[in-house]
């Protein structure tokens, strides 16, 4: 099966999104940028999980992208809601 140029294009951004990830995992020191990294990522399987079915229909394999997607992205911004109550600091006036 051949891939085409969204496929391409989407396994460089989660490949992308997997190392950074893993960078910010392994540096333990900035949560913010890792659970910002894990919201655009969520937003980024929701969008691919959309695409998918547009292309090939509604099936499990898009449904369980576009939950991953909704899932991750939520924990992720209920992580940064927690982040910022616990150390404001941290957020500066960035958010």
């Amino acid at each position: 099966m051949a891939m085409d140029f969204m496929s391409i294009v989407a396994s460089v951004i989660f490949a992308g999104f997997a190392v950074r990830t893993v960078y910010l995992l392994l540096r333990e020191e900035r949560k913010k940028d890792l659970l910002l990294t894990t919201a655009l990522w969520g937003l980024a399987l929701f969008v691919w999980g959309l695409y998918i079915a547009g292309k090939k229909g509604w099936g499990i394999s898009s449904t369980l992208v576009i939950l991953s997607g909704v899932v991750a992205f939520s924990l992720s911004l209920f992580g940064l809601f927690k982040l910022r109550e616990e150390s404001p600091k941290e957020f500066g006036k960035e958010l």
